[in-house]
């Protein structure tokens, strides 16, 4: 390949993943991403790590797909963070990565917009960890109850290594 073809080869933006074929069962937040479990208490941001905005499973990723952890509406896509207001009533925020905002979008391609309806495992964005963790930034990603006041028996219920889909937090 010539110079142009190789740079034009860089900046192609992924292609949709195929949706997780998922039931998430009553009551479940799902895994957005494949990887490695942690203890909101390890982050390295004090927001996060105090579960700020309301109950938080944190997932080292092993993959740059996130999908959906719940059937809903989007009502925020930003290109590292997603909201989205479940249509059972629990609302969810997924951010990738700690103060990746300051990379104002380079490396994330989104697949919903404000406004859309998604399924449970319907893909919302691919990120790129390597432009993340070269940025200087950890590309963990937190998934967040936000009106977690909502559900008080809230838990993480993901352990260890986990697969996107799978059951990530019980909300009753």
């Amino acid at each position: 390949m010539g110079f142009i073809s190789n740079l034009l080869e860089r900046r192609k933006a992924p292609e949709r993943p195929a949706a997780l074929d998922v039931e998430p069962g009553e009551n479940i937040v799902l895994a957005p991403v494949s990887g490695r479990v942690e203890g909101v208490e390890t982050l390295p941001d004090p927001v996060f790590a105090g579960e700020v905005m309301g109950r938080t499973l944190a997932i080292w990723p092993s993959e740059g797909r996130l999908f959906s952890p719940v059937s809903g509406t989007v009502v925020s896509a930003m290109p590292h963070a997603v909201g989205i207001a479940g249509d059972d009533g629990v609302e969810v925020l997924i951010h990738v990565g700690i103060d990746t905002v300051e990379m104002a979008g380079d490396g994330f391609t989104l697949f919903a917009g404000k406004g859309d309806h998604v399924r449970a495992g319907e893909p919302l964005m691919c990120f790129d960890r390597e432009k993340i963790q070269a940025a200087g930034h950890h590309d963990v990603i937190m998934t967040i109850v936000t009106n977690s006041d909502e559900y008080p028996e809230a838990a993480v219920v993901a352990t260890d290594t986990v697969t996107a889909g799978s059951a990530g937090i019980k909300t009753k």
